[in-house]
C-alpha cells in the first residue's frame, strides 16, 4: 500500500512522479493469463473434434473444407494463447517495476518531509546557540582580561580578581556551547544532504518509471501484435472481437522496417532497456539495418541534445547505422570503445582483447588510464591524418570494425573511398586493423594531392574473410554475406552525403583487394544508388561471368571500373583458377586496366607479390609469394598505389601509363623496375 502523503512539494514536485494502480495492473495480468488458458482449452476441444472429421466418421469435400477451417481456428487459438501468456508476463513485470519505483518515490517523500522538519529544528537551535555562545565568549573574554590585568598589579580595594578555576570553568562553558553550535550546523548540513538525496531518488524513480512504462507499452503491443492467424470471414466472430482490442498492429514483413519503427517509436532510454534484456539486438541492427535513407531523415530531424542521448544510450547501435554521418558514428563508437576498454570481463588474450589493442594501434592511440570517450575521440582526430572508428562490432565472431581516415567533410563536399580487404584480414589477430589502416593512410595521402578536394578513406573490415589453409576463398559464400553489409554501408554513404551532408553530387569510390574484389563486385551489383568508381586490385575473381560488369551500379559504366595486378603476383591467379571466377582485367569483362609494374622514370616502385604492404626480404613460398618491404600494392612510392589513388578518384589523366580498355593483361610484360 502506498504512503498516505499526497503533497509532493517537499520534493519540489507538483504531482506524484510514479502514478498508477499496481493492483489494477496485477488484475490485468491475471486477466491475460485467464484468457490464455481459455484459448488453449478451446484449442484442445477443437483438436478433439478434428479427430472425428474423416474416415470412418465423415468424408467428402465438405469434411475436408470443414477440417481445414477448424484446423485454422485451432492454430489461431494456440497462437493467441501464447501471445496472451506473454502479455501476462509483460504486465507482471510492469506491476513489479511500478511497485518498486512507487516505493522508492514514497520513501523519498517521507525522507524529504523528515529532513525539512530537522532543518527547521536545526535552524532554530542554531539561532539560540549562536546567541548563547556569543554571550559566553564575551564573559570569558572579560574574565581573562581581568585576570591578565591584575596578574602583576594590586587590584583596587573591593575588586574581584577571577581565579584560575573560574576562568577555566568559563572556558569550558564556552567550548561546550561552541560544540553544541557545531553539532547543530552538522545536523543542518546532514538534513539538507538528506533532502537533496531524497529529491535525487525521486527524480531517478520518475525517470525509471517513465522508461519502464514505455518499454511496457512497446512490449505489450509487440506481444499481442498478430495474436491470431488469419481466419476466414464469419468464423468465430465473438473470438475475433475479444482480441481485436489488443491485436492492433500489423506486423511488418521486413525486419529492417521493424527496426526502423523501433528507432522512431522508442526513446533512447527505452531502447537501452530493451537492449539490456536482449543483447543480440545490436547484431540484429547490424544484420538487417533499417533503410539508410529513412535513418538519415530520422537523424536529421533530431536535436543535438537528443542525438547525444541516443549515442549514450545505444552507442553500439548508433555507431553502426548506415545512413548516419561519419562524425555521429565515430562519436558513438568512441563511447562504446571506451566502455569496452574498461570492461573487466574482456580477456586481453581473447579475440576481443586483441582486437581492442589492434584498434587502438590503428587509431594511433594507447589505452588512457581513466580516459573518457571524448579523450579517445579527440586524440584519434588529432592524428595526421585524422582517424575515427566508423564501425565497431566487438561482439561478432570474428569482431568487425572500420577506421575512417582523413576529412569527414568529404561527405558533404569531397570524395569518399571504401577499401575492402581479402583473405587473412579478419580481426582477432594482432595487427590486422592497424595494417589495413596503414594501407588506407597511404591511399589517403596519395589522393590528397590529386584534386584539391576533401577526402575520406574508410579502411573496412566488416566481414569474416576466408583464411589460409581452407577452400573458403574458392567459394562465394563469404563474399555474398559480406556484400550484404557492404551494400548497406554504400547505400548509407549515399544517404549520409545527400540527406545529412546536403551534397548534390556525392562521390563514393570502392576498391577491393584479392577476395575483397569478389565482395565488391557482389555489393556494387546490387545497389540502388550508383557509386562513382570501382577498382579491383589483384582480384581473386569476380562472380557472374564476363557480363556481370554490366550489373555494376557505377556512374559511367565500365569507363569507371578499373583493374590491376602485378606480373609477380601469382596468388590472385590461383584464386581465380581454383574458383573459376572471372579476371576483371580480361578484355571480355571490359574494365580499364592500369599498371602495377613500376616505372623507374617516374620513381615508382613495382609490386612484387600479393600483399597490400610488403614486409622483409622474404617473398614466401611458391604458393604464398609475399611482397617484399616497400613493394606491396598499397606501399608508398609504388606505381600500384599511385594509380589506385587516381582510379578511385576517377582521374584517368593521373594514372601513370594510362588506362587500357579491352586488351588482355596489357601490362604484364612491360619492363619491370629493378
Amino acid at each position: 500500500m502506498r504512503s498516505s502523503l499526497t503533497d509532493w512539494s517537499p520534493l519540489g514536485l507538483d504531482d506524484d512522479p510514479t502514478p498508477g494502480d499496481v493492483d489494477a495492473v496485477v488484475w490485468r495480468s491475471k486477466d491475460f493469463g485467464s484468457t490464455a488458458e481459455w484459448l488453449w482449452y478451446r484449442a484442445d476441444r477443437l483438436d478433439e473434434v478434428l479427430e472425428l472429421v474423416g474416415e470412418p466418421h465423415w468424408s467428402g469435400e465438405a469434411a475436408v473444407v470443414f477440417a481445414e477451417r477448424l484446423d485454422t481456428v485451432s492454430r489461431a487459438c494456440r497462437s493467441a494463447s501464447t501471445r496472451f501468456s506473454a502479455a501476462r508476463d509483460v504486465s507482471h513485470r510492469w506491476a513489479s517495476a511500478m511497485w518498486s519505483q512507487q516505493g522508492a518515490a514514497d520513501a523519498a517523500l517521507l525522507e524529504a518531509v523528515e529532513a525539512l522538519e530537522e532543518i527547521a529544528v536545526a535552524e532554530a537551535s542554531i539561532g539560540l546557540l549562536t546567541t548563547e555562545h556569543a554571550s559566553l565568549l564575551a564573559a570569558l573574554t572579560r574574565l581573562e582580561s581581568a585576570q591578565r590585568q591584575y596578574a602583576t598589579t594590586i587590584p583596587p580595594a573591593g575588586t574581584h580578581v577571577p581565579t584560575g578555576s573560574e576562568v577555566a570553568a568559563a572556558r569550558r562553558h564556552a567550548e561546550t556551547a561552541n560544540l553544541e553550535l557545531r553539532n547543530a550546523h552538522t545536523q543542518l548540513e546532514d538534513a539538507y544532504a538528506r533532502l537533496r538525496q531524497a529529491k535525487f531518488t525521486a527524480e531517478a524513480a520518475e525517470e525509471e518509471y517513465s522508461a519502464e512504462e514505455g518499454v511496457f507499452v512497446q512490449s505489450l503491443e509487440a506481444t499481442l501484435d498478430g495474436a491470431m492467424s488469419p481466419i476466414a470471414p464469419g468464423q468465430l466472430d465473438d473470438f475475433v472481437t475479444t482480441i481485436d482490442a489488443y491485436a492492433k498492429l500489423i506486423p511488418l514483413v521486413d525486419p529492417a522496417d521493424e527496426l526502423m519503427e523501433m528507432l522512431t517509436e522508442l526513446s533512447p532510454r527505452e531502447l537501452a532497456l530493451l537492449f539490456g534484456r536482449d543483447p543480440a539486438l545490436a547484431q540484429k541492427f547490424w544484420d538487417n539495418p533499417p533503410p539508410p535513407g529513412a535513418v538519415a531523415g530520422w537523424w536529421k530531424n533530431l536535436s543535438p541534445e537528443v542525438r547525444e542521448q541516443w549515442c549514450q544510450a545505444a552507442p553500439d547501435i548508433i555507431g553502426n547505422l548506415p545512413g548516419l554521418d561519419a562524425d555521429s558514428r565515430i562519436h558513438a563508437n568512441a563511447i562504446q570503445l571506451q566502455r569496452d576498454l574498461n570492461d573487466p570481463t574482456i580477456n586481453p588474450d581473447s579475440a576481443r582483447g586483441k582486437t581492442l589493442k589492434d584498434i587502438l594501434a590503428a587509431l594511433g592511440l594507447k589505452k588512457i588510464p581513466g580516459g573518457s570517450a571524448a579523450d579517445y575521440e579527440r586524440l584519434a582526430k588529432a592524428q595526421k591524418p585524422a582517424r575515427g572508428l566508423l564501425s565497431y562490432n566487438l561482439r561478432h565472431d570474428p569482431p568487425l570494425a572500420a577506421v575512417a581516415i582523413g576529412d569527414t567533410r568529404a561527405e558533404a563536399c569531397g570524395k569518399v573511398t571504401w577499401m575492402v580487404p581479402g583473405m587473412d584480414s579478419g580481426l582477432g589477430e594482432p595487427g590486422r586493423m592497424k595494417g589495413w589502416t596503414e594501407a588506407g593512410v597511404n591511399l589517403y595521402n596519395k589522393q590528397m594531392y590529386m584534386d584539391g578536394l576533401p577526402h575520406m578513406v574508410v579502411a573496412w573490415i566488416g566481414y569474416a574473410p576466408p583464411v589460409s589453409g581452407n577452400t573458403d576463398v574458392l567459394h562465394g559464400d563469404n563474399a555474398k554475406a559480406a556484400a550484404r553489409r557492404l551494400r548497406a554501408e554504400l547505400e548509407g554513404q549515399w544517404a549520409a552525403d545527400t540527406v545529412l551532408g546536403g551534397n548534390p553530387h556525392p562521390y563514393t569510390g570502392v576498391v577491393g583487394h584479392s577476395y575483397g574484389t569478389t565482395v565488391v563486385s557482389n555489393a556494387v551489383g546490387d545497389l540502388i544508388h550508383n557509386v562513382q568508381s570501382v577498382v579491383f586490385v589483384a582480384s581473386a575473381g569476380v562472380e557472374g561471368g564476363f557480363q556481370s560488369v554490366k550489373n555494376l551500379h557505377v556512374d559511367g559504366g565500365t569507363q569507371h571500373v578499373y583493374a590491376t595486378q602485378s606480373s609477380r603476383d601469382g596468388v590472385a591467379d590461383l584464386g581465380r583458377f581454383g574458383s573459376g571466377r572471372v579476371d576483371p582485367r580480361d578484355g571480355q569483362y571490359g574494365s580499364g586496366v592500369y599498371s602495377s609494374e613500376g616505372d623507374p622514370a617516374q620513381h615508382l616502385q613495382p609490386t612484387d607479390g600479393h600483399d597490400t604492404l610488403g614486409h622483409g626480404p622474404d617473398r614466401g613460398s611458391l604458393l604464398e609469394p609475399h611482397a617484399t618491404s616497400g613493394h606491396g600494392y598499397f606501399d608508398n612510392d609504388t606505381e600500384a598505389l599511385h594509380n589506385t589513388a587516381a582510379a578511385t578518384l576517377g582521374l584517368d589523366g593521373n594514372i601513370n601509363g594510362g588506362v587500357a580498355f579491352n586488351p588482355m593483361h596489357p601490362f604484364e610484360h612491360l619492363p619491370v623496375a629493378p
